[in-house]
């Protein structure tokens, strides 16, 4: 199975409107151009989070738009930058009015897991005990099936000191109901740092994709906000026979 993880939008209400120095509704047009080349298509698309820069203002109903054409499910994850009413409002098809932002299915023998870190109102991101205890039933429920997990901040740091600030706060918490699920974890697949990393914690795999917006640094001293002048990209992630492999795609705009 292959799944498309792509991020960071950051969709402006204007879409004239040059943010960091990138049009963002022209990104997002490579980024799909460049997911048609692949072979093969992805099986099931995953979006990170951040579609809109302002999420009061969006209207997520562009999604079905935009990624028509791939005639795969779409899922997505909120970012710090949504807002989960908003979404409920605005998307198509239209979630339950009691979606809790948080949610889990399977596909093809694998169990997913959405998470919901953005409920803070601020840029770093919180697991509430709600979901947590959730999180801990689901894992539980969906024995004996390989999970992946998808939220928009990362439970690791990331080496740049202004990022970890705001990544997800109670990661230790997180941690405390995955590790005892880690032998069927295929990984934890984040955003919201605006750069690719790999790494593992706790023996799990944790995959952050790039923007298809603009790229910040990863040098430790980076001052915030500062750009690595990397191309956009997003990241591939095949499943088969027990193996998992992510690789990111670059495309140029």
């Amino acid at each position: 199975m292959r799944i498309l993880h792509l991020s960071d939008f950051h969709l402006s209400s204007d879409p004239l409107e040059i943010l960091y120095g990138v049009n963002s509704y022209a990104h997002l047009s490579f980024a799909v151009d460049a997911v048609r080349t692949l072979r093969p298509q992805p099986d099931l698309v995953v979006v990170g989070g951040d579609v809109f820069h302002d999420g009061e203002r969006g209207d997520y109903g562009i999604l079905q738009e935009v990624f028509s054409g791939l005639a795969r499910p779409v899922h997505v994850v909120m970012g710090n930058h949504d807002r989960l009413e908003v979404y409920k409002r605005t998307a198509r098809p239209v979630p339950a009015a009691d979606f809790p932002g948080y949610c889990s299915f399977d596909v093809e023998g694998y169990h997913m897991v959405l998470l919901y870190s953005s409920g803070t109102g601020a840029g770093y991101g919180e697991l509430d005990e709600v979901q947590l205890r959730w999180l801990e039933e689901d894992l539980a429920r969906s024995h004996p099936l390989p999970v992946l997990v998808f939220m928009h901040h990362p439970p690791v740091t990331v080496g740049v000191p202004w990022l970890d600030r705001i990544n997800l706060l109670n990661g230790d918490d997180f941690w405390g109901v995955v590790e005892r699920y880690k032998g069927r974890l295929c990984g934890v697949f984040v955003s919201h740092v605006h750069l690719q990393m790999c790494c593992f914690c706790h023996g799990v795999l944790v995959a952050s994709c790039p923007s298809i917006g603009w790229q910040f640094s990863a040098n430790a001293d980076a001052a915030k906000t500062e750009m690595s002048g990397e191309w956009p990209g997003f990241n591939v992630i095949d499943l088969a026979e027990g193996r998992v492999c992510v690789r990111t795609v670059r495309f140029e705009v």
